[in-house]
């Protein structure tokens, strides 16, 4: 599952992209949209944030068939913000500091050396779950004249 750290990061924005399921996924899987469909990816700038209903609402592994409606949410437009992550995606081991990047299979692995990643900026409780900071795009260079 993966949640906004501060309801304020979506008061004036709109970061999510509308899609359905090319497979089966879990809330909070990585990836990218082609076409309003959403399929698993290394490297990815999109991840499900469905709403969580039913009996397997709050569980760490939350399924979502394929052809169902997602709601993804765009990282490129929540750079510099901070996300809270639990469940499955969730590394073994993460420690604050450590920058993820997802895999083919939608999850997060550490070891990220450029963007698109997240940056571990607290643990929460123990380990259930993180705060993290998208870095969705290389930092500006700045050019100094002489």
């Amino acid at each position: 599952m993966i949640k906004f750290r501060n309801i304020s990061e979506i008061e004036k924005l709109y970061p999510y992209v509308k899609a359905v399921a090319g497979t089966d996924v879990y809330n909070g899987d990585f990836g990218t949209v082609t076409e309003g469909t959403f399929a698993l990816a290394a490297n990815a700038k999109q991840v499900v944030m469905n709403i969580e209903v039913g009996d397997d609402e709050g569980l760490d592994r939350y399924f979502i068939a394929k052809g169902s409606d997602l709601r993804v949410l765009d990282l490129d437009k929540l750079d510099g913000k901070e996300l809270e992550i639990y469940g499955k995606q969730i590394p073994t081991g993460v420690a604050k500091g450590d920058k993820l990047k997802s895999t083919a299979t939608g999850d997060l692995v550490k070891g990220a050396t450029a963007a698109p990643y997240v940056e571990v900026t607290e643990i929460i409780g123990n380990h259930k779950g993180i705060v993290v900071r998208v870095a969705a795009s290389a930092p500006a260079t700045q050019s100094v004249s002489k």
